[in-house]
């Protein structure tokens, strides 16, 4: 088989597949020449990664590595290969797997939708455990940027409750919820989106309303994906709520980094440990939440989750849990220690983009 490798006049956005059968690569090409998109083929991973893609094609048999930094992948296969194609998109944390020549259309209008819009970067926030303060944190940084003039969204992930509205008080707001999405499939236009969304300024909010929605068994429903994909388009900044638990976790395979909260205490760092191991392929900002148990500090979780660095450290904010009881989180201010430890956790993900 000889080799195609086709380089585009423009190489600031490359679709780059690595590997593949002349079949392969052939169903490629199709749906690159509908999407307008001109693709290169590369022998592996390397120089896949070395041309620094927009969006990383790879077929069932590469090699897993870890990525330097957040990659767009999508893995490709024949319907004989359908099976080794999901082992491999989970190694890579990718939810995107193409059946080629089913999937053609789809991977066409992906590939067009990325190759010709903005691309905004989604952070996924995660709490080691339950009812450490996850949801503060992401709406204090989506406030951050706010006041450093990026148009921002906040989401609600994962859950069957209320969310962002309670905390916020923000359920008169007119705009659409998650309820109203559920049904989406395919592509969704980001600027209708943007402009459907209950907004405070700069601030945009995707909230579960009363109504609530499935959070999925296992995977992300695929509206969550379409939805996220389209907020990628509309909003330089996205942060997404992931919470706690298993349910975050197909969701944040969908991001480009990650907060990580972590309580200072036994149960908390353990369940840190396995889920920074688990996701080492994405950049995961670890914040260790006060108040410091004995022996837990900021230098001694790090150890204990493999960070050779002192983590960033997070105060305890006496009254932030009955702020977001009441629905006040959006009037309430924080104390000065607290301003600083957000403003570097903004600092953080803003170098994810």
């Amino acid at each position: 088989m000889t080799q195609k490798t086709w380089l585009p006049d423009d190489t600031r956005r490359l679709a780059v597949l690595a590997g593949g059968s002349e079949y392969i690569q052939d169903q490629v090409a199709r749906s690159c020449a509908a999407a307008g998109v001109r693709p290169v083929f590369v022998p592996g991973m390397g120089e896949a990664l070395a041309l620094n893609p927009t969006v990383l094609l790879v077929t069932a048999d590469q090699a897993v590595e870890r990525l330097p930094g957040a990659h767009d992948v999508v893995v490709v296969a024949s319907a004989d290969d359908e099976a080794r194609a999901w082992g491999t998109a989970v190694h890579f944390s990718s939810s995107r797997v193409v059946i080629l020549p089913q999937g053609g259309g789809w991977l066409a209008e992906y590939l067009g939708g990325r190759m010709t819009t903005a691309r905004g970067t989604l952070i996924g926030f995660v709490g080691a455990v339950g009812g450490c303060g996850i949801s503060s944190l992401a709406f204090w940084c989506a406030l951050g940027l706010t006041a450093g003039g990026t148009a921002t969204l906040l989401v609600d992930g994962p859950s069957t409750g209320g969310g962002l509205d309670f905390a916020l008080g923000t359920e008169e707001l007119p705009g659409v919820r998650w309820h109203d999405l559920t049904d989406v499939r395919g592509s969704l236009n980001s600027e209708h989106l943007r402009s459907a969304l209950p907004a405070a300024g700069r601030l945009s909010l995707l909230s579960h309303g009363a109504r609530g929605v499935p959070a999925g068994q296992g995977e992300a429903p695929a509206s969550v994906e379409a939805v996220l994909e389209a907020a990628r388009g509309a909003f330089p900044m996205t942060l997404v709520d992931l919470g706690c638990g298993m349910a975050a976790r197909p969701w944040a395979g969908l991001c480009d980094g990650l907060v990580l909260l972590v309580p200072s205490r036994q149960r908390g760092v353990a369940a840190a440990a396995v889920f920074v191991e688990e996701h080492s392929i994405l950049p995961v900002a670890v914040v260790l939440r006060g108040p410091v148990a004995d022996g837990l500090d900021a230098w001694r979780v790090g150890e204990l989750i493999g960070r050779p660095e002192p983590l960033a450290y997070l105060p305890f904010v006496r009254d932030a849990a009955s702020v977001e009881a009441r629905g006040g989180m959006l009037d309430a201010g924080l104390p000065r220690r607290a301003r600083k430890a957000v403003a570097a956790v903004t600092r953080t993900i803003e170098q994810f983009r």
